[in-house]
């Protein structure tokens, strides 16, 4: 059960100014209180405690020994209370606090790292809790309320909220010493005869639909349970092509080099979104959505060189 105390965070700033006074007069003006008013409620303190505070003299109020300690504490209370009052309210400003977010694409570049760089600068007091996954595992955590956003590839299947983030290209990461490597870009048909790794997670699921929609046969597909820059490595040895988004390319292996692949109107690419609940008015997740908006207004990403 908790304490009860008989004291409010009125009377320590009373005690606390009269000690810094020295006396009951001084305080009284300080506070702008009447000084008969300040003269109980130190006189109720101390009875309440069953401790004197002050030694009453002509020239004015002296801590006792018993006051030094309460006043101690006192000024600790009050100041872990700013604190608590100062952290809120940043808090419910959206400056300070925690955001989980859901990622599905590698982000080591591309429109994801940009986003995040501009937010951590803007919100360096905000921790950022990241999960990677498919996009199907990352909505379904953010309506189950495990994540409070996610950033997937745009598609159906999503009925909450949702804010474009731009589009991100495909890419082929290819051995430098692979024929395909000495092309600017390599289409659809030149990758039909080589073999394709995905990764399982991630875009993955995506990446796979993409390539089948082209022609590619299935059985030139294979997925590994590994992570993007396990997956670089073995793309450098062999003939092995490995199928990325953009945000993979700031992850550099020596050996591999990425070529975007052309569609029948451009470079292939994949929309990405930010997603969250319907309903939803955490303060912290309500700035990163009005930064992920004006970001994608100002069309800023690294397109870089692959």
């Amino acid at each position: 059960m908790a304490q009860e105390y008989p004291f409010n965070l009125r009377d320590l700033r009373r005690v606390i100014a009269v000690a810094e006074h020295r006396s009951v007069r001084q305080a009284a003006l300080a506070l702008e209180v009447d000084q008969g008013t300040l003269t109980r409620s130190i006189q109720g303190l101390e009875h309440a405690l069953r401790i004197p505070l002050f030694e009453r003299m002509r020239t004015g109020a002296r801590l006792t020994a018993a006051g030094v300690a309460f006043t101690k504490i006192a000024a600790s209370v009050l100041d872990g209370m700013d604190e608590a009052m100062l952290h809120l309210r940043l808090r419910h400003n959206g400056v300070v606090g925690r955001l989980r977010l859901g990622v599905q694409l590698s982000f080591a570049q591309g429109v994801v790292a940009n986003l995040f760089q501009r937010y951590q600068a803007a919100y360096p007091d905000v921790g950022l809790q990241i999960t990677d996954g498919p996009r199907e595992r990352l909505l379904r955590d953010v309506l189950a309320c495990r994540l409070d956003t996610a950033i997937v590839i745009a598609g159906e299947g999503w009925a909450a909220r949702a804010a474009p983030l731009g589009p991100e290209r495909v890419l082929a990461a290819i051995a430098r010493d692979h024929p395909l490597a000495a092309r600017a870009a390599v289409t659809w048909p030149g990758l039909s005869d080589c073999l394709l790794t995905l990764p399982r997670r991630g875009a993955g699921m995506e990446l796979r639909k993409l390539a089948l929609l082209h022609g590619i046969l299935p059985e030139r597909i294979m997925f590994h349970d590994a992570a993007i820059d396990r997956l670089l490595a073995l793309a450098r040895h062999g003939d092995k092509i490995l199928l990325v988004t953009e945000g993979a390319t700031g992850i550099r292996i020596d050996g591999v080099v990425f070529r975007p692949i052309m569609g029948g109107s451009g470079p292939e690419t994949f929309d990405l979104a930010l997603c969250w609940r319907e309903g939803e008015s955490d303060p912290v997740l309500a700035r990163f959505i009005e930064l992920a908006r004006r970001t994608q207004e100002d069309d800023a990403s690294f397109p870089g060189d692959v």
